[in-house]
């Protein structure tokens, strides 16, 4: 939902992302625990107790099944530069990696 709306002539106000959470009941009962905006959460709750029991480590989750910083730091890289860009009314940054050549470790100006 994210509190975001669309306005269409003829139709009522609608969510642009309706599926995220379910807030109209089944039956009279709650019945949002099937949308991806609470699988999302109970991935993560479940990821968070199998790490603390010590039966996964955070690394075992960066094959794509859950978003961490070592599924996203690429992404996060990208959205910071362009902040940094638009900071510096529109100057072009480099991101900079690591021995790797795939893991960002800074951003300098071009």
């Amino acid at each position: 939902h994210r509190g975001m709306t669309v306005a269409q002539d003829g139709k009522p106000f609608a969510s642009v992302n309706p599926l995220f959470m379910k807030y109209t009941p089944t039956n009279g009962m709650f019945s949002g625990q099937g949308s991806y905006g609470v699988k999302s959460f109970e991935c993560f709750v479940d990821a968070c107790r199998a790490v603390n029991a010590g039966e996964k480590t955070v690394q075992d989750y960066d094959d794509g099944s859950l978003a961490t910083v070592g599924t996203t730091v690429q992404g996060t890289a990208i959205l910071e530069a362009g902040r940094l860009s638009l900071d510096a009314d529109g100057r072009p940054m480099d991101i900079v990696y690591g021995e790797d050549g795939h893991t960002p470790v800074g951003i300098k100006p071009h």
